[in-house]
């Protein structure tokens, strides 16, 4: 994985951020920023970088961004129906579901940027 792409963190809760933060940092990804809103993460994308950010902050504005960079990662919850709806909508490379790892959570991004 290419190091030096920023990293957008997009989640509601502060602990979830800051765990996200510490497996990317274990990785040797540095350059991390975070939103905890939808109009916070629309504030700070931008081009070349990585998204991972949780469902609960996709609004339509924010699905046309993400259709139009292809580098993100949706956090979800297994087995509900919204899940299968976003798998069906973004394709199921974009998606990463509750427990994950470390080494799985890079693995996914290492998919999606190669």
């Amino acid at each position: 994985m290419n190091l030096s792409i920023p990293i957008l963190i997009c989640d509601k809760n502060e602990e979830i951020r800051l765990l996200l933060k510490d497996m990317l940092t274990k990785h040797g990804c540095f350059h991390l920023i975070e939103a905890h809103s939808s109009e916070e993460t629309l504030q700070l994308l931008g081009e070349n970088q990585f998204i991972l950010i949780h469902k609960n902050l996709i609004n339509d504005q924010i699905k046309k961004e993400l259709f139009r960079s292809r580098n993100f990662l949706i956090i979800t919850q297994p087995e509900d129906k919204e899940t299968i709806s976003l798998a069906a909508h973004f394709g199921v490379e974009h998606l990463i579901s509750f427990p994950y790892s470390s080494k799985g959570l890079i693995g996914k991004m290492n998919q999606i940027l190669n």
